[in-house]
Order: structure tokens, then sequence, then C-alpha cells
């Protein structure tokens, strides 16, 4: 079975594909993977998505998923080989599990109608209608597919964490902030990220920022939790303390680092493995690496493939597993009461 897993990431960079072929066996191998950026206008409606009427609102559901559509076919037509199935997550605007809410846009029936590829969607709902956090998906991933760590971490717009208690025991949750906030400070400066962290590399802590910081009460939460985007961008960065943009890229950068490696328990070894586009900014990696080694834990760098198209080579395994009637969403990191099978399917004739 051959599947394309399309991701699209809160940080508003763009698509990724992966295509991935599952044998039977349960092996698997990554075929290929394409990255595709959002133009500035689709980065403008999806940041602003708030401030339209109802009308409006669905209108910009279905002009993304109609966007998407043509951007996933433009990809596949690069691609020489067949898809069995498209897996498309969605691209969130709205998690608030304690709610009962959560929204990933991208509509399943509107991308299997453009594709003409079975189209499968709506991870999320299930398991949050069941009291379940919704969030994070990925160690089904890594529990599947990269064995051999204690720990995985992905570095998106909110850095999560995946621990190995044991061989029967698992926990994952959100753990604080990531590229979200560092790309809305390095947008400040003109520019679409820190690339490499040298910005941040040039600043000094702000004391300030560490103390409030340190004040938000979501960080003393126990898991299952999970952070909201919205909430991050209206309720957290706003309140940031004054100072100059390189100093708070650089407290951030060692403060999400601390926040990590709070998360790792003090061991005779272990490894973590890293992933996500945070994985490439060379200044917050040394932070990172530099706590982990008072913690005797050791941090591991799979293929820049990997790093980049981990959440994409997700949505194939969770099609793989939903077709297959197996469970995908996993009720002992999400709280909900008992496993899922997410996901919606969008046959064609």
């Amino acid at each position: 079975m051959i599947i394309a897993g399309v991701m699209s990431g809160s940080s508003l960079d763009g698509l990724d594909i992966a295509i991935v072929h599952f044998s039977p066996n349960s092996d698997w191998q990554l075929l290929w993977s394409y990255d595709i950026p959002y133009t500035p206008e689709w980065v403008s409606r999806l940041k602003n998505y708030h401030l339209l009427s109802s009308t409006e609102y669905v209108s910009l559901k279905f002009d993304f998923s109609r966007y998407i559509g043509e951007l996933v076919g433009d990809a596949l037509g690069d691609y020489s080989g067949n898809v069995d199935y498209v897996s498309f997550h969605g691209h969130t605007l709205l998690h608030l599990p304690e709610k009962g809410i959560t929204e990933q846009i991208g509509n399943g029936g509107v991308l299997a109608a453009i594709l003409n590829i079975p189209t499968i969607t709506d991870f999320r709902t299930q398991d949050v209608t069941k009291g379940g956090v919704g969030t994070p998906l990925a160690p089904l991933v890594e529990l599947n597919l990269f064995k051999g760590h204690d720990y995985y971490l992905n570095l998106g717009g909110i850095a999560n964490i995946t621990k190995l208690i044991d061989a029967a025991k698992l926990m994952a949750y959100d753990v604080c902030p990531c590229n979200q906030v560092l790309n809305y400070f390095s947008n400040q400066m003109g520019k679409d990220y820190d690339e490499g962290g040298e910005i941040a590399r040039s600043g000094t802590i702000n004391k300030n920022l560490i103390d409030y910081l340190n004040s938000i009460p979501y960080f003393d939460q126990n898991p299952p939790k999970s952070l909201d985007n919205n909430w991050i961008m209206n309720e957290v960065i706003p309140n940031f303390p004054a100072g100059k943009i390189e100093d708070t890229l650089h407290t951030f950068c060692n403060w999400v680092a601390e926040c990590i490696a709070n998360e790792v328990e003090e061991s005779k070894a272990s490894s973590l493995m890293v992933s996500g586009g945070g994985a490439h900014n060379t200044y917050f990696m040394e932070c990172l690496t530099s706590r982990l080694s008072s913690k005797n834990c050791e941090l591991h760098l799979p293929s820049k493939e990997i790093i980049d198209f981990k959440e994409a080579i997700l949505m194939s395994l969770m099609a793989y597993k939903y077709i297959n009637g197996e469970s995908n969403v996993l009720c002992s990191v999400t709280g909900a009461s008992s496993d899922s099978i997410g996901g919606a399917l969008y046959k064609i004739k």
C-alpha cells in the first residue's frame, strides 16, 4: 500500500508531503518527499481567520481545500509512481479540547474529488469527543517506525515530547511553545525565521522574560495536556516583557531548552531523537545538547528527510492504521476514555 501523507504545520511554512510504501510484514519505505511553501496571501488568510464572518469562514474552508488539492495534485504530478490513498491532517485553526473543540480545515471530499484518490482526514475529533486532548499523535510513528530511543522530541510551532517509561507505558504531551514564538519575533526583523539561530546567538538573557514564562500555569500542569496556537499568539506573546529582539530570541531558546531538559529523567544513559524544523536551529540545538549532557542523555539527529518529514510520514501511518482497522490515536497519551481509529475516508468511484 502506498500512501501520501500531507501535513500543514502550525508555523504556516507550508505543506510537507511524504509518500510511504507499507508492506504486510510491517516494513516501510519513504519513497518520495516534497515541501511546498504557502503563498503570502494564504499565510495571511490563515492567520486572520478569526476576523471573518461566518460566510467568509466557510468560504475560507472550501477555498483552502481546493488550494491544497491543487498543490498536492501538482506535486503528485512530479512523482512517477501510483498512490493508493492521500492522508491529510488538515491545518489546525483552533484546538480547545477542554471545551470539546478542535478544528482542522481541509475537506477530504474536496481533495478526493480533485485528486481522484481516496482521501482520509479528520483524525482528532473522535479522541476529543472521548474526553482526550487530541494530541500528540506522534507517538504512533515513534513506537512503530522509529524504535530504539527513550525520548522523542518534535520541534515545530510547539515542542512536544514522547517518553517511553518502560516497554508497556509511555507519556506524550506538549511541553512549551517553540518555533511559533521564534518565527514571530524573527518576523519583526523582516526575516521568515532566525536561520541557524544566529540572531538568538547574538543576544543575552532577559531575566524578566524568564520570570514571565515561568509564571504561566500551564508549565506546572501534569500531562495529558496540550497547547493551542491561538492561546500562544493571543495570550502569551503579547505579554512578553519589552526588550531587544535578539535578547528575546536568545532567552527563549535557552528557556525552551531548559523546559525540555526538565522533562528528561537523570539516568545511567538515555537517548533523545529530535525532529521538526527547530532541529535546524544550530544555536538552540547547542543549548539543548548542553543541558541534556548533564542528564547523561545523548541527542540523536536522524537524516534530514526524517527531521523534516516525520509528521508527514506519521500521516501516512495513521491512514494505514485506519485502513486496517487498527487504533491510531492512543488514549494513554491523550487522556481519552479509549483508543480511537481516528479519521474519515472519502472514497472515489
